[in-house]
C-alpha cells in the first residue's frame, strides 16, 4: 500500500482529492503511447490509493439520514447533451437509495444504450432513473457496466457510447480507465453497431465504399457475405478479376479489424479469409505471399481467357478441311504461355529487387548470397557480353545495374538524412536514359562506343561501395578500421 503513494508523491493519510490531483499532475509527463510499462505502473498505484482512500472515508462515522415519505420524482432533462455528468438533484441529495439490484439495473443500461437512437435519448433515459441519485450507487454501476462491455462488447454506436461515458463521468484521465483501451472498446462496439443492416451504410461510409457520391451499400454486402465464408480459389478469382474489388475488400477488413488487428475481428467474419485480403493488398511495393498468390490467380484467368478466345477464333476460321487443331494448341500455348511467364518474370524480378533492399540487419539464412548475387551475375554477363555480344547478356547487365541503383536508393532512404533526397521514382529515370544511350549508340559518330560495359563497370563499383559502407556486417575487425 505504501509504495503508491509514495509513486504519487503523496503521504499515507491523502484524501481521494490529494490522489486525483497527483495522479493528473505525472500523467502530463507519463503517457500511454510513450512509455506503456510506466503508465501502467502509474494506473495500478492510482487505483490502489484511490481504493485506500475511499475506503478510509466510507469508515468515518456519519449521521443516519431518514427517507422521506413520498417517492422522489426525476428532475426534467435537458434538451442537449451535457459537458460533464449531471449532478445530483438537490433535494435528492439527503435521500436514502434503498439497497439496488446492480446486475438487472446494469443490464437495462447496456439495453438502453443498445437501443438509444441517439446519446440525447440515452441521457434523458439514464438522468430519469432514480437510482443514480445516489452517487455511490451510480459509482458502482459505473464500474460494472464497464466490465461487461469489456468482457462482451455490444453493438452501441460511438454517439451513445460518448453519452454513457459522460454520464458515468467516466470521460476523462481521472476517472482512472485506461484511456487506449476505453478507446478500443469504443471502436468495437462502433463496429459491431455498423454492421446491423440498418446501419450498413455507415460502414460503407467508413470503409470508403462510395458510388456516385453515395455510400454502396450493395458492394458492401457482397464483401461482407464474401469474408463470412472460408476461403475459395474459385470465388477469391472472381473478386481479383473485377475491378478495385480486392482494394475494397482489403480496405473494409482494415476497417472491421480496427486497423489491421485480427484478433479484435467481429464474430461472422472468417479470420483466415479476411487474413489473406489484408495481406494480398498491403499498403506500398511490398510482395508478400498473398499478393503473388492473388496476382497469380489474375495471370491464371488470363491465361484461360487467352486460350479460350484462341480457340474461339479457330473454330470460327475453320475451312472445308476442318479445324486445324495442331495450329491452335501451338498459337494458344504461345500467347497462354507467354502471358503466364510474363507474370512469373515480373513476380521474380520484383521478388529479387524485395530481397536486394533488405537491410543487412535483418536475418538471413545466407547473407554472403545476398551481398554477392549482383556483382557475381554482373561479373558472369559482362565476361559472356565480351565473348558474345548476346541479347540476354546485355539484359541481364541492364536489370543488375537498375537493381543496384534502387538497392543503393533504398538503403540511403532508409538511413534518413541525405537519402530522403533520393526519394524520387528512379526507375523510369534510368529507363529513359538507357533509350537516349541505345539511340546515341547508334549515331555514325558514336557507333564505336559501347554503354554495356559502363553500366557493369558502375554496378560493380557500387555493389563494392555498399560492400565497404557495410563493413561492419562483414567483420568485427573492419568496424574498427
Amino acid at each position: 500500500m505504501k509504495w503508491a503513494f509514495e509513486l504519487l508523491g503523496l503521504k499515507p493519510d491523502a484524501d481521494a482529492t490529494d490522489v486525483k490531483r497527483a495522479y493528473a499532475r505525472l500523467l502530463r509527463t507519463t503517457r500511454p503511447d510513450e512509455d506503456a510499462e510506466a503508465f501502467q505502473r502509474l494506473h495500478a498505484a492510482y487505483k490502489t490509493a484511490l481504493a485506500h482512500a475511499n475506503r478510509k472515508t466510507d469508515a468515518s462515522p456519519a449521521a443516519p439520514i431518514s427517507a422521506p415519505q413520498g417517492e422522489a420524482r426525476p428532475s426534467p432533462a435537458p434538451t442537449a447533451v451535457l459537458a460533464s455528468a449531471p449532478s445530483t438533484p438537490a433535494h435528492a441529495q439527503n435521500v436514502n437509495v434503498p439497497v439496488v439490484a446492480m446486475e438487472p439495473l446494469t443490464g437495462a443500461v447496456i439495453q438502453a444504450a443498445v437501443d438509444a437512437q441517439n446519446g440525447n435519448a440515452l441521457l434523458r433515459w439514464l438522468q430519469g432513473r432514480a437510482e443514480f441519485w445516489s452517487i455511490q450507487v451510480k459509482s458502482q454501476a459505473a464500474q460494472v457496466v464497464l466490465q461487461r462491455l469489456f468482457q462482451q462488447p455490444q453493438a452501441i454506436s460511438a454517439e451513445c457510447m460518448d453519452a454513457l461515458l459522460q454520464f458515468f463521468d467516466l470521460n476523462h484521465v481521472l476517472s482512472g480507465v485506461n484511456p487506449v483501451a476505453l478507446q478500443n472498446l469504443r471502436m468495437r462496439q462502433r463496429t459491431l453497431w455498423e454492421l446491423l443492416a440498418q446501419n450498413h451504410h455507415e460502414l460503407a461510409r467508413r470503409a470508403g465504399l462510395m458510388r456516385n457520391g453515395r455510400p454502396d451499400v450493395l458492394l458492401l454486402r457482397k464483401n461482407l457475405a464474401l469474408l463470412e465464408h472460408p476461403l475459395h480459389w474459385i470465388r477469391a478469382t472472381r473478386a481479383a478479376m473485377q475491378s478495385d474489388r480486392a482494394r475494397s475488400l482489403a480496405n473494409l477488413v482494415r476497417v472491421l479489424s480496427n486497423n489491421g488487428r485480427i484478433d479484435e475481428l467481429p464474430p461472422p467474419i472468417d479470420r483466415p479469409h479476411a487474413t489473406f485480403w489484408l495481406r494480398a493488398v498491403t499498403p506500398g511495393a511490398q510482395l508478400t505471399r498473398e499478393r503473388f498468390i492473388l496476382n497469380s490467380l489474375r495471370a491464371s484467368a488470363w491465361t484461360l481467357i487467352t486460350v479460350l478466345l484462341v480457340v474461339g477464333f479457330g473454330l470460327l476460321g475453320a475451312g472445308n478441311d476442318g479445324v486445324n487443331w495442331k495450329q491452335i494448341a501451338r498459337v494458344s500455348g504461345i500467347l497462354g504461355g507467354g502471358v503466364l511467364g510474363l507474370w512469373l518474370l515480373l513476380a521474380g524480378c520484383w521478388w529479387f529487387d524485395q530481397w536486394q533492399g533488405m537491410p543487412e540487419s535483418a536475418p538471413a539464412h545466407w547473407p554472403w548470397l545476398r551481398r554477392l548475387a549482383i556483382p557475381v551475375v554482373c561479373a558472369s554477363s559482362l565476361a559472356a557480353y565480351s565473348i558474345n555480344q548476346a541479347t540476354l547478356t546485355q539484359l541481364l547487365i541492364l536489370l543488375c545495374f537498375i537493381f543496384s541503383i534502387r538497392k543503393l536508393r533504398r538503403r540511403l532512404i532508409d538511413a534518413g538524412g541525405i537519402g530522403k533526397r533520393f526519394d524520387i521514382p528512379l526507375t523510369p529515370i534510368i529507363w529513359v536514359g538507357v533509350m537516349i544511350a541505345s539511340v546515341l549508340s547508334r549515331l555514325p559518330s558514336m557507333g564505336d562506343i559501347s554503354f554495356i560495359p559502363v553500366m557493369a563497370l558502375l554496378t560493380l563499383a557500387i555493389s563494392i561501395a555498399d560492400l565497404w559502407r557495410h563493413r561492419a556486417h562483414l567483420h568485427p575487425k573492419l568496424a574498427r578500421n
